[in-house]
């Protein structure tokens, strides 16, 4: 299992402006965690996920993907553990039709066009879109185009499962049918987003990023709960732990309240 883990060590990155984006970022992901990356606009999360897919390289430190380090000569192996689902659907959706767009990874590894196929059709199935297979990308919802991407990473069969604000511009039914893909994925998860509600409710542990730096790492319940770490952080507390305007109680999620029984 051990391809399944996801250490960073001492991760540096600047833009050429000089802005110090990602300052020193260390930590490790184990099997099957779920673990939400969190923090204001700029903080630099997505400078570190593009840092841990190998779009960008670190100018000092390292990533490793079980025991191979994320370099250029191993990111075709790189990428066949690990997935990325970017923030909007459309950087990834380029084909003519979905399930064009979904075959792509699994045929740029040579697989049997029988092997894609199969692959294609369990990863459509698993979102719920088999129905759009032969749909032009363009013409889905956003919350069928989120699908059909997440579709086209679970097609490469990754170990590690990352999602860039996957709740972001979906309506309440897509985002809860969102959800419930992301908690069926039983391998490691690392989710940005700045809906906190649904990190809550999907990540065991939270890492909060500040300044390019980790601020805290600790399990979600702590973390989110911590109002003067999330004030100093640019952050609120999730919807469900803020108090009820009309009672002043706090409500608490049916997940959170029986994990405590």
């Amino acid at each position: 299992m051990s391809h399944h883990k996801l250490e960073v060590r001492e991760l540096h990155f600047a833009y050429p402006d000089r802005h110090k984006a990602v300052n020193g970022i260390s930590f490790s992901a184990r099997h099957g965690e779920s673990i939400g990356i969190i923090g204001a606009n700029g903080a630099g999360k997505s400078t570190l996920l593009l840092l841990l897919m190998g779009i960008l390289l670190p100018q000092k430190g390292m990533i490793l993907v079980g025991d191979v380090e994320v370099t250029k000569k191993t990111l075709p192996m790189i990428r066949e553990r690990m997935g990325m689902v970017f923030q909007n659907p459309d950087d990834q959706l380029f084909m003519t039709t979905v399930y064009e767009d979904v075959a792509f990874g699994p045929r740029n590894y040579k697989l049997s066009e029988k092997e894609v196929e199969a692959r294609v059709m369990t990863a459509l199935d698993h979102v719920g879109i088999t129905h759009l297979k032969d749909r032009a990308p363009f013409r889905l919802s956003g919350g069928e185009k989120r699908a059909a991407a997440i579709a086209a990473v679970l097609s490469m069969q990754p170990d590690i499962l990352i999602m860039d604000e996957p709740s972001a511009g979906l309506d309440p039914k897509s985002r809860r049918r969102m959800m419930g893909l992301l908690q069926s994925f039983e391998h490691t998860k690392l989710i940005t987003s700045h809906d906190l509600d649904m990190i809550y409710d999907l990540c065991e542990r939270t890492i909060v990023v500040k300044g390019g730096e980790i601020a805290a790492d600790g399990p979600t319940v702590e973390i989110l709960a911590d109002e003067a770490l999330m004030d100093a952080c640019g952050l609120e507390l999730p919807f469900a732990l803020q108090n009820c305007p009309v009672c002043g109680s706090k409500a608490m999620p049916q997940q959170h309240q029986h994990s405590k029984k």
